[in-house]
């Protein structure tokens, strides 16, 4: 690397004042065949190519490839433009000054505005649409588009006065600069806009520049497959680990209505496996997981119950909860517990609603994805007996491995096998995309089974890591409401025993 003595700049391709001089031998092309002196040629070459006589300076060639993250690595101040606020602003009458009021935000280590709208805040002219995470605070100003402005760069107070009363912007001078207060100023034309926050006492007035990023068109992220997942609800039971991560991965996905069910409460060792966070600690899963579905698509219809689905509640807390339920295009259950399997079974069945249920063994060692699909797949009671054949017919422990009430078991030798984040999150992930299959309806499943066993280790069934089973289950069951009729003789019989003759039930009340 070259400095200079005395760290001053002196070169264009330069770190900065006190930097390395950026040279033709650097880190992305370097080799160890070049020497000390190789470096010094190569820096007179540079010195020369920029200095070609005594009254100028060029940029000399340069091999950099430009990227937005580099150029904004020392900027702290940013505003965000897109295609929607261009629009606007280029309505705007010349050279005539608009209230205008921004979303100020800290994130990453900068300082992150946005336009919130134009006009009067009671009256405003035009509010952008752009939805902003929480945190945001409202700062004001004045915006004015000049044409043939261009970029101003760095500027200190006398230039912007110089430059605001060359275009007949008095009174905008007089706001700005003579003011107490501080205040936002967003100056330019077409695709070029830029912001400054003019501050200090009025005797000195100060200004900061933001750098402006125009944020390019969305492009297409997800699979055209998954446009119809934002009208989809999808219900889930159980917001730990394994909910959590599913539910947050179907938001992403682009569903767009959940119904979050748990009444457990969220503490800091909970983080080491969940999509919450140590913030979350001492809230209910449930209503902290609709939050950050909120963070992930703000539009999103998220509901969020803090009860146990079998547990004791009230009669009609419980049948809201289920009817909520049967409401929904997909059922997932992500708490490994049997009552709470056995509700959303039976809410799965007699409305006919697909199911998708997912549980990580113990100790890691591996995880299981089941769907039940009406009138494809056995109903879930009937898929969960099957699959605890098909474990049994393997000839091993399947107690070993199904035990799904802890993350945490022993090997055979006494050592402790405690499942990790990882691993949760390859099951979350197998049953999300079991759970978009559905969703998506395609005419063909990308899944020719019901049920897949996917080992971690070499342990159990499982002869090396990622050595998956599918399951393939037979649907024997009928779906939806299964009512036998009684027969008139049976009505009969029912009538007999439970009912009092006529006769004797008209001596009792004549006698009462």
């Amino acid at each position: 690397m070259i400095y200079t003595a005395d760290r001053t700049r002196i070169s264009l391709h330069q770190y900065g004042p006190d930097g390395e001089l950026c040279l033709e031998h650097r880190p992305d092309n370097w080799r160890p065949s070049k020497t000390g002196a190789d470096m010094v040629a190569s820096c007179y070459n540079l010195l020369v190519e920029e200095r070609p006589d005594a009254e100028r300076t060029v940029h000399a060639h340069s091999a950099h490839v430009r990227s937005l993250g580099r150029d904004l690595r020392s900027s702290y101040c940013r505003l965000l433009i897109r295609d929607a606020d261009l629009e606007i602003l280029a309505k705007l009458d010349q050279c005539r000054p608009e209230v205008l009021s921004l979303y100020e935000r800290h994130a990453g280590s900068a300082v992150i505005a946005s336009i919130a709208y134009l006009g009067e805040k009671d009256a405003p002219v035009w509010t952008s649409d752009f939805i902003l995470p929480k945190g945001c605070t409202d700062s004001s100003g004045y915006v004015v588009r000049i044409p043939e402005s261009g970029k101003m760069g760095p500027i200190n107070i006398e230039r912007l006065t110089t430059f605001l009363n060359d275009k007949g912007l008095c009174d905008l001078v007089n706001t700005l600069v003579h003011a107490q207060e501080s205040m936002h100023l967003l100056v330019g034309d077409q695709d070029n806009w830029e912001l400054f926050w003019i501050h200090g006492d009025a005797e000195k007035r100060e200004i900061v520049s933001y750098t402006t990023i125009n944020i390019p068109s969305a492009d297409d992220r997800i699979p055209s497959a998954f446009s119809v997942l934002p009208k989809k609800k999808v219900g889930i039971v159980g917001c730990g680990s394994v909910g959590s991560k599913i539910a947050a991965s179907l938001c992403r996905s682009g569903v767009g209505q959940f119904l979050l069910i748990d009444d457990d409460i969220f503490f800091p060792d909970n983080v080491v496996r969940n999509e919450l966070d140590i913030t979350d600690t001492g809230a209910h899963k449930s209503y902290a997981l609709k939050d950050r579905l909120l963070e992930i698509n703000p539009v999103g219809e998220i509901r969020a119950l803090r009860l146990s689905l079998g547990g004791q509640e009230s009669a009609s807390t419980m049948v809201g909860a289920l009817e909520a339920l049967a409401d929904c295009d997909l059922l997932i259950d992500a708490t490994a517990e049997s009552v709470a399997f056995n509700m959303l079974a039976s809410v799965s069945k007699r409305r006919k609603v697909p199911m998708v249920w997912a549980l990580v063994f113990a100790g890691g060692i591996g995880g299981i994805v089941a769907r039940a699909r009406p009138n494809i797949d056995p109903v879930p009671n009937d898929a969960r007996g099957q699959i605890d054949v098909w474990c049994v017919d393997r000839g091993k422990d399947w107690n070993r491995g199904r035990d799904a009430t802890r993350y945490s078991g022993e090997r055979p030798d006494g050592k402790p096998m405690i499942a990790s984040d990882a691993e949760v999150s390859i099951i979350a992930s197998h049953a999300t995309r079991f759970a978009v299959d559905i969703l998506a309806g395609a005419e063909e499943s990308n899944f020719p089974a019901s049920a897949y066993v996917i080992g971690f280790s070499r342990d159990w069934i499982f002869e090396q890591p990622f050595d998956t089973w599918p399951i393939n289950l037979q649907c024997k069951e009928q779906w939806g409401e299964t009512l036998d009729p009684l027969s008139e003789e049976e009505l009969s019989e029912l009538l007999k025993e439970h009912l009092l003759p006529i006769e004797d039930a008209d001596a009792n009340s004549s006698s009462t």
